[in-house]
């Protein structure tokens, strides 16, 4: 009887060895290998194994891959998180959290501590406004109308939802009051929706509870964009006004959230365009701009729209799905992101817009911008107010060092049929007797006069010593005609450097 236990107890110590050993070790087959993956239930890229070298950031760097991508992790995770919502109504998310009523925040710290009034940046505020201003009156000497927008939070729309354990630090500024004051001492068009939205919400729903929460319904931005569309009807008569009759607005229903993977139970507003003639070319120039990020970069086109005006609008992901609104009735819609602010300039003689929207989301201001967005020292090349005449050149040269979408010999830029670039671009270096701090450098054809700087070029020319100058001009606004390539100097007389002539040669 003795041998029949101790039999038994081994096979059952073997059993669960066996068990042990294979919870140990089918993690490891099961790891996810793949390199650049995301996780769904933390929305977080997944860690990539690290090149090796000899160091103890080599070792923690091995550890994150490993803890990122064992087997079945993300099933653990998704347990553990549905089981803490259905038990104790906690959301464990690295990027959301409940507030009251069933309504889910932003959870990042930043965004926080903005409800709370703690962190709200006087001096980078001041920064921003001191490029919108010389954005605006850059825009105003080339006779284009500009406009600055911010996007509230949900929170400020919703601050009684907001979870009641935070508090608010009353006797501080929060950043659009701050903001909305120093806008005031300006005369840039400003667009601050918050009293629109307030005034609206106790008729729609302006902010999801539950989805998207980092930005507004389409509700909401039908609002926003309605008050920029009283500037733009103001402005232009022959554009069409913003009219929900132009849109069938559609309830879609969602089951998760839209960046982290957790069910939820929602209805949310979509306006649907009706009769949308538009055309998409984001295609058409993206490969060949210089930008900083492409992200939310589109262009459409409007062979159909009742005038020849042109809309560029820098944005952040508040406008991201918005061209809707504008398609129709502009011409030609381009939305750049905002994180192209060096290249504001370049944007403009690139597109010949007759209008310019700079959003911002109210977030962004107190978390993400003042890391990645340096206002200081920012330029733009005055636009060229002459009257045309050339003096004497008093010495200027200049030297070529790149060409694309065409070929330059001599006097003559050369585009060839077949080439499909949809933009010619044209490199160089500025040099003067005694320097060429004061060297401004134009490029002029029948219609357009089209500045060759712009900051990100000056903080490049700064970097390397060169006073360098560019021109980009899509393909398509280039006849057979003459470019003048000009410069101007620090008393403003204007000298010719070459006048080119355009011609189609394969």
């Amino acid at each position: 009887m003795a041998t029949g236990n101790t039999d038994k107890n081994r096979i059952l110590s073997a059993a669960f060895i066996a068990i042990f050993v294979i919870a140990l070790v089918l993690p490891l087959i099961f790891m996810n290998y793949k390199p650049d993956q995301i996780s769904e239930y933390e929305n977080k890229k997944l860690a990539d194994w690290p090149p090796f070298e000899l160091s103890e950031d080599y070792m923690k760097s091995v550890y994150d891959y490993v803890n990122d991508r064992i087997g079945f992790r993300e099933g653990a995770i998704a347990v553990y998180t549905e089981a803490n919502n259905a038990l104790f109504h906690s959301m464990v998310n690295p990027l959301f959290m409940w507030g009251e009523d069933g309504n889910i925040y932003y959870r990042d710290k930043d965004y926080i501590a903005a409800y709370q009034r703690l962190n709200t940046d006087r001096e980078y505020i001041d920064s921003m406004v001191g490029f919108l201003e010389k954005t605006d009156e850059y825009l105003k000497s080339k006779d284009i109308k500009f406009m600055y927008f911010v996007c509230p939070d949900k929170k400020t729309i919703y601050p009684e939802y907001f979870p009641k354990t935070v508090n608010v630090n009353e006797n501080s500024q929060s950043v659009l009051d701050y903001l909305d004051e120093r806008m005031g001492d300006t005369d840039i068009c400003y667009i601050d929706p918050k009293d629109d939205l307030v005034a609206a919400k106790g008729n729609y729903r302006l902010y999801n509870k539950m989805y998207d929460v980092t930005h507004w319904n389409d509700r909401g931005a039908f609002i926003g964009h309605s008050l920029i569309d009283q500037k733009v009807r103001e402005w232009f008569d022959d554009v069409p006004p913003l009219s929900e009759d132009n849109f069938d607005l559609e309830t879609v229903h969602v089951d998760s959230l839209d960046n982290a993977k957790f069910a939820i139970d929602e209805d949310i507003p979509l306006y649907v365009l009706r009769d949308d003639e538009t055309a998409d070319y984001t295609e058409l120039l993206k490969t060949a701009m210089e930008c900083e990020t492409d992200t939310f970069y589109t262009h459409h086109i409007n062979a159909s729209a009742p005038n020849d005006r042109r809309l560029l609008v820098f944005t952040d992901s508040y406008f991201q799905s918005h061209q809707k609104f504008y398609d129709n009735r502009f011409r030609e819609v381009y939305f750049v992101h905002r994180q192209n602010y060096d290249y504001v300039q370049y944007f403009v003689n690139l597109t010949f817009p007759d209008m310019v929207i700079f959003e911002t989301a109210e977030r962004s201001i107190s978390s993400e911008m003042p890391l990645t967005t340096d206002f200081s020292g920012y330029r733009y090349e005055p636009a060229y107010r002459g009257d045309g005449s050339y003096t004497d050149n008093p010495g200027v040269t200049y030297d070529i060092t790149r060409v694309s979408g065409g070929r330059v010999e001599g006097s003559y830029i050369y585009l060839d049929p077949a080439d499909t670039t949809p933009i010619f671009r044209m490199d160089g270096i500025i040099s003067a007797p005694g320097g060429s701090g004061d060297i401004n450098v134009y490029a002029r054809t029948d219609d357009e006069c089209m500045e060759c700087g712009y900051n990100a070029l000056y903080r490049k020319s700064e970097e390397d010593g060169a006073d360098r100058f560019s021109l980009s001009i899509q393909r398509r606004f280039m006849a057979q005609s003459r470019i003048d390539l000009f410069a101007t100097d620090g008393s403003g007389n204007a000298f010719l450097l070459e006048s080119f002539e355009v011609r189609y040669d394969g």
